[in-house]
């Protein structure tokens, strides 16, 4: 069985149709998505009813939690209090029900689902920084546990009586060590590759492996010029920023 792990799609919706179908022919039976349904983006409404649609598991993300809360917005950025504010005008009752329906953590399959930190995952903790990639593995229950909230993706893994590692591959085969793994941005990819990122995990095979996938970039960043947003949340999707 093949698990799609999505992260951050930012109310991309070309960026998700692309990874959903991408996923699906690489043989993706189930999908579980990282949190940040919305943010940044023009499509706030077309991503979270399309996930509903495909009957995913989703965690909750920050931007989504701000979304649901608009009082918590003040503890984003200035670019990303602004999306906020405008998505709340473009979104249903239900939608917003079906964001408040998502837990912090999803523990399945022998491993671990959450947005940012998956021990306090409520605290938003980037797993960035060494330290606190460190941290995390120290303290992890599963063997395997996926975050996203950085846009970048990652893998860390931790061996018996050795220092933390980040492979410089994009797969790992997951063995008994303990791994954290990002599957970097669906929506807004910020490690200079501005194609949408997602991952798959092969429980059969127990290997993971980072996918990029092309999207019509050029129609998402005209509907938030349209919509009258700031031309940088346009302008950073083709730079991968």
């Amino acid at each position: 069985m093949k698990i799609a792990i999505l992260a951050d799609i930012h109310a991309n919706a070309e960026a998700l149709e692309a990874v959903l179908t991408a996923a699906e022919k690489a043989g993706a039976e189930g999908v579980v998505v990282l949190g940040d349904v919305v943010g940044y983006g023009a499509d706030p409404a077309a991503c979270i009813r399309r996930l509903r649609e495909a009957h995913v598991t989703c965690v909750l993300g920050n931007h989504d939690e701000a979304l649901v809360d608009c009082r918590l917005a003040r503890s984003l950025n200035s670019l990303a209090r602004d999306a906020i504010i405008r998505s709340r005008d473009m979104i249903a009752e239900d939608d917003l029900d079906y964001l408040r329906s998502f837990a912090y953590r999803h523990v399945a399959y022998g491993g671990a689902f959450a947005h940012a930190n998956p021990i306090k995952p409520e605290e938003w903790r980037h797993m960035l920084l060494f330290s606190d990639i460190d941290w995390c593995l120290s303290r992890q229950d599963w063997r395997v546990a996926f975050v996203g909230h950085t846009h970048y993706p990652g893998i860390y893994c931790a061996r018996e009586e050795a220092q933390v590692a980040e492979l410089t591959s994009t797969e790992v085969a997951i063995g008994r060590h303990r791994y954290l793994i990002n599957p970097g941005s669906v929506g807004q990819p910020r490690d200079g590759d501005w194609r949408a990122c997602y991952g798959v995990w092969d429980l059969n095979r127990q290997h993971y492996q980072l996918q990029r996938v092309e999207y019509p970039v050029q129609q998402t960043q005209q509907k938030i010029r349209e919509a009258g947003w700031p031309y940088y949340l346009a302008d950073r999707l083709s730079k991968g920023e």
